[in-house]
Parts: structure tokens; C-alpha cells; sequence
């Protein structure tokens, strides 16, 4: 297969970035990061515009980066999970509010430079990647797409919340809009917390209407579960994983909060809901996502989510498949009608997990770190 110019934006701390990088650059690839946290103190970027090349100019220059002038574009990119500016401290407010939104400007405008070269294949969109993100608009297009949907609430509503509990027996399965997480200290050492989807009883809900008005949620039935059902799509492939949520309490709620204690196998999708998910990913102009599923004992599935950028690689550690390989492949074929075949030296995530584990830290220090963020194992 021909040599290939990958990009990819995340931060220093991301261990899928800089894995899917160790395996590009093994297959013989050029793969660049763009760290954007490290816009603008580390990092500069200038974009040339001259009507007298077409092609334009693209220069990046800081830490690890590999090539300054990247005017020749990239055949792929992958908005891995870009963040913002970070910029100094002790800058002057005045000063900071106007180069913050310079800065997150300056981001947003590389990506739409660079998204119009139609030969560029983008995992995914700028368009598509942010709409997809907004659950109401997720939850409308798996209806259309023919995927079972449970009945949602999102609202802020204490009189329709309150309405909702009751007529679904009192107790509900409460979610976030957006995942949270936040750090505290404990027995002397700091810990990263996040909040998962639990159960809500109306006693459990503030007296204070006006507490409950202060941030919406997401309000379903608890549902019944036989097991549940995570999908890695790879443009038409699909990666799918059955999960034993209910063989331990702390998992069956919500599978993240016990994974490490209930088992993982490989899973085959019903053909009709394949396809259904298929009709989804298109409708909504995703090349890549990961979908949730909960299965329930008459064997319906039950769509929860999509999540745009969601993790993979611990699928690759609970059940096997090379997943690590596969979306490297995925990158470098640039095609939604994506196949895999091991007829190639298939590269695994163990040989840079370990590496991983020993220098991500020493790796993250030449770069700029999100304040408050330590550097997360991969968690989906």
C-alpha cells in the first residue's frame, strides 16, 4: 500500500493518539499529533493563503513535531479528541479573554482549511463530529434509522421530571448531557472521579425546585437487561462486544463503573440491527464511532448512544481482536467500505502498552497538560 500522511489532533496525555501513531509510523507511515493544547505557548501555527498555489501552506512547529512545512496536506485525519488554548496563568484577563478566542479561532479555522481538500479522509467531520455529540439529535436519528429507542426525558423541568418517576414506577435511570469527571484528594493521593448513569427514586430528587431547574438531565426507564452490547465501527466494519453487566452488581447499572468484574466476548450483531446502525452512521456523517446497546431478555436491542470518539482499545485487551491494527488500517485505506485481513505483520496494543505504561509521563512533560487533567487509563 502506498505511503500516507496522517494527522492527528488530541493531547499529550491520550493514550489512543499516541498508540494509533506507534503503529502508523511501524506500517511505514509519516503520522504527525497535533498536540493542541500546546497552541499557542509551545506550539505555532501559520496557514498562507497565496492565490498563487492552490495548494496553500500549512507550518506547524513545536514539540515532537515531525515536519514543519506540511503544504502537501494529509491524506488522512483524525480528530482524536482535540481540546482547546491553554494559556499562561498570569495573563492580564483583558488580555487573556481576547487571545483565548484568537487562539480558539486560529484551531477551528486549521481544521476547516484543511477539510477542503476533497481527497483528505476525515475521521470525522467537523460538522458531523460535533452534531453527533447532542443525545437528543442522536436519540431522533436512531428512531429514523430504525433502532429501538427507550422513551427519554431530557429536561430540566422539576413538574415533568417528577411526572416522568411516576409514571415509570418511581424509579428512573438518571445520565449526564456530557460526561463529568472531576479530581480529589483521599488518604493523601489524588483520585479522577466520574459520574455514571444511576438510579433515581423522587425521594432521592431536592425539595428545592429551583436546585433541580439548575442543570437538566437525561430521564429513562430502568430497563431490563439480559446483557449489554458495545459496537466499534470502522466505517462498514463493526468490532462488537458482548458485556456480562449483570453477572456483578457494581456493573449493572452502568457497565463502566464495574467493568474490570464482569466478562467481555466477542459478539455478532443481528443482520437487521447492523444494518439499522449502518443507515445511522450514515445519516448522520460518522465514519467512526463507538454504540452502546443494552440487550433485554426477549432479545430486543436497545439503543443508548453514540459516541463519536469513543474508546476501543480495551476491547482489544478484553476480547481479542486487534483493534489497535484495524483502526491503523482503517486510517491509511481512507474508506468508509473498510475491510481486514491478517495478511499482513498484524501490530498489537500490548507492544505499546507496555511502552506506554513506562513513558507516557516522561512523553506528556514535553508538552502542555490540561489543567486538571492527569492522564486518564483507558476507560471508555
Amino acid at each position: 500500500m502506498a505511503h500516507k500522511r496522517i494527522l492527528i489532533a488530541s493531547d499529550a496525555t491520550d493514550l489512543h493518539s499516541a498508540a494509533v501513531a506507534f503503529a502508523l509510523r511501524r506500517k511505514g507511515h509519516d503520522c504527525e499529533i497535533l498536540y493542541t493544547p500546546d497552541f499557542p505557548t509551545l506550539l505555532t501555527l501559520s496557514l498562507h493563503v497565496d492565490p498563487q498555489d492552490r495548494a496553500h501552506q500549512l507550518l506547524m512547529r513545536g514539540p515532537d513535531v515531525l515536519q514543519d512545512d506540511r503544504s502537501q496536506g494529509f491524506d488522512a485525519v483524525w480528530r482524536r479528541r482535540p481540546a482547546g488554548v491553554v494559556l499562561p496563568e498570569d495573563m492580564h484577563p483583558g488580555d487573556r479573554q481576547v487571545a483565548e478566542r484568537q487562539g480558539e479561532a486560529m484551531l477551528s479555522g486549521l481544521f476547516a482549511f484543511l477539510e477542503r481538500r476533497p481527497d483528505t479522509f476525515w475521521v470525522n467531520s467537523l460538522a458531523s463530529d460535533g452534531t453527533a455529540l447532542y443525545k437528543p439529535f442522536q436519540l431522533r436519528s436512531a428512531i429514523q434509522a430504525g433502532l429501538l429507542v427507550p422513551e427519554t426525558l431530557f429536561s430540566n423541568d422539576p413538574a415533568q421530571i417528577r411526572a416522568f418517576l411516576r409514571r415509570h414506577g418511581g424509579v428512573v435511570a438518571h445520565k449526564l448531557m456530557r460526561p463529568a469527571s472531576w479530581m480529589a484528594e483521599k488518604d493523601g493521593q489524588t483520585h479522577i472521579y466520574g459520574a455514571y448513569t444511576t438510579s433515581l427514586s423522587e425521594e432521592q430528587l431536592p425539595d428545592d425546585d429551583e436546585m433541580i431547574q439548575l442543570c437538566p438531565g437525561i430521564f429513562q426507564p430502568l430497563l431490563r437487561k439480559s446483557f449489554e452490547v458495545r459496537v466499534c465501527c470502522l466505517g462498514d466494519l463493526f468490532v462488537a462486544a458482548r458485556i456480562n453487566s449483570q453477572d456483578d452488581e457494581r456493573a449493572s447499572t452502568d457497565w463502566r463503573a464495574g467493568q474490570f468484574h464482569v466478562d467481555m466476548v466477542p459478539y455478532e450483531l443481528p443482520p437487521d440491527v447492523a444494518a439499522s446502525c449502518r443507515r445511522l452512521l450514515a445519516d448522520i456523517g460518522l465514519i467512526f464511532a463507538s454504540l452502546d446497546f443494552v440487550v433485554d431478555p426477549e432479545g430486543r436491542h436497545l439503543f443508548l448512544e453514540v459516541n463519536p470518539q469513543g474508546q476501543f482499545l480495551f476491547l482489544e485487551t478484553r476480547i481479542g481482536v486487534p483493534l489497535l491494527d484495524m483502526f491503523a488500517e482503517f486510517l491509511v485505506a481512507g474508506t468508509r467500505k473498510f475491510t481486514w485481513s491478517e495478511d499482513h505483520e498484524v501490530i498489537r496494543f500490548s507492544e505499546f502498552e507496555e511502552r506506554w505504561k513506562q513513558a507516557w509521563a516522561v512523553d506528556a512533560a514535553r508538552h502542555v497538560r490540561i489543567k486538571g487533567h492527569l492522564g486518564a487509563p483507558d476507560v471508555p
